[in-house]
């Protein structure tokens, strides 16, 4: 082969390999908006098929299937994954896996391996991903009650979040959902509320539950301060069928994980119909309904039998220690730990009298 042909053939090898590693980059752009529009088949997908490349994108696409797992309750094998990637991926791979690593920690009840590791996560320079971390603390003091250290926290990171949130980055609003809650939390309600039309407003809340839930509590909130009439008994009967057919619906299965757009096909109705029409007839949103039906179900269970607040958690159809105790706390104002001490105490007062 003489030296023209040589460079012929090296021109069109560099070429296609220019292609190739250009095709890999947009099936990672594919990964990304897949991660932040919950699209976990799709993740997995496109992870198992970048890990057949070469470095990085092996390493990027190991991340990308661990999100899978993690999301499909597979809790080891993600962390095992996550663990090699915070090894040995690129940097901003590296700060994505051990903040997956801390959400896995929380999940499975490591609380202070869950802290170290969003602590590390803050000392990278990474600027979303140090936001993502600072809202995970915060949320994580809110659960303990420390609400105003979680705000003072949140408050002293809006600047980056603002510069964030110019770019359109979801992780914006995700930051203002924590703001939002710790608002809400301080009885600071006019500011909640502003908060949460914000959150509402945004195109990708349909993918993220705890932004519609975050939206509802603090329009609930609003109703009750404002003296508005609704519901305080949840047997009462409606006047729409597809209301009361609903109701049924959800009184039959609280105890597992219900999606609006579920309740709605069984009344055969759209989602959002339904919503309208749970809200004019009851007052409140089908969420918020939701919300009131397992926190009562929750309180009756710590009353009256022996089960962990851990168990009462799973009956009551929560499988997030943070969103259950949250939601029970604002609802009748203590911890479910709390509300079962207080009551045990009462109870056996109440036993000592009549002995």
């Amino acid at each position: 082969m003489n030296t023209d042909a040589i460079k012929r053939f090296l021109t069109a090898l560099s070429s296609a390999v220019r292609v190739e590693r250009g095709q890999l980059y947009q099936l990672i752009q594919s990964a990304e908006a897949s991660y932040y529009f919950r699209d976990i088949q799709s993740q997995h997908d496109i992870g198992l098929l970048l890990q057949s490349f070469g470095y990085p994108f092996n390493q990027v696409g190991k991340f990308y299937e661990s999100i899978y797992l993690f999301r499909s309750g597979q809790y080891d094998k993600a962390r095992e994954l996550l663990e090699c990637v915070a090894d040995s991926a690129p940097a901003r791979y590296r700060s994505k896996a051990l903040l997956s690593l801390a959400a896995v920690a929380e999940r499975i009840g490591h609380f202070e391996e869950s802290l170290r590791l969003r602590l590390q996560v803050s000392s990278i320079d990474d600027p979303v991903r140090l936001l993502e971390a600072q809202c995970s603390m915060a949320a994580r003091r809110g659960v303990e009650g420390e609400h105003r250290a979680a705000l003072r926290d949140l408050e002293r990171f809006m600047p980056l979040a603002h510069i964030i949130g110019k770019r359109g980055h979801p992780a914006y609003v995700t930051f203002l959902n924590s703001y939002a809650v710790e608002l809400c939390e301080s009885n600071r309600t006019e500011e909640a509320e502003q908060v949460a039309n914000v959150i509402a407003a945004n195109p990708f809340i349909s993918r993220y539950p705890e932004w519609r839930d975050t939206v509802a509590e603090i329009e609930a909130k609003r109703r009750r301060s404002s003296m508005i009439a609704v519901p305080n008994e949840l047997n009462l009967k409606y006047r729409d069928a597809r209301v009361q057919a609903g109701i049924d619906f959800m009184n039959a299965n609280f105890h597992r994980k219900i999606a609006l757009d579920e309740i709605a096909e069984v009344v055969n109705s759209s989602s959002a119909n339904f919503r309208h029409l749970f809200k004019v007839e009851t007052g409140i949103t089908p969420v918020e309904y939701l919300i009131r039906l397992r926190m009562k179900k929750a309180r009756e269970l710590l009353k009256t039998t022996f089960l962990s607040v851990k168990q009462v958690m799973a009956a009551s159809g929560y499988n997030s220690k943070s969103h259950f105790a949250r939601h029970f706390k604002r609802q009748f104002g203590v911890t479910p730990s709390e509300y079962r001490k207080r009551h045990v105490h009462r109870h056996g007062r109440v036993a000592t009298r009549k002995q």
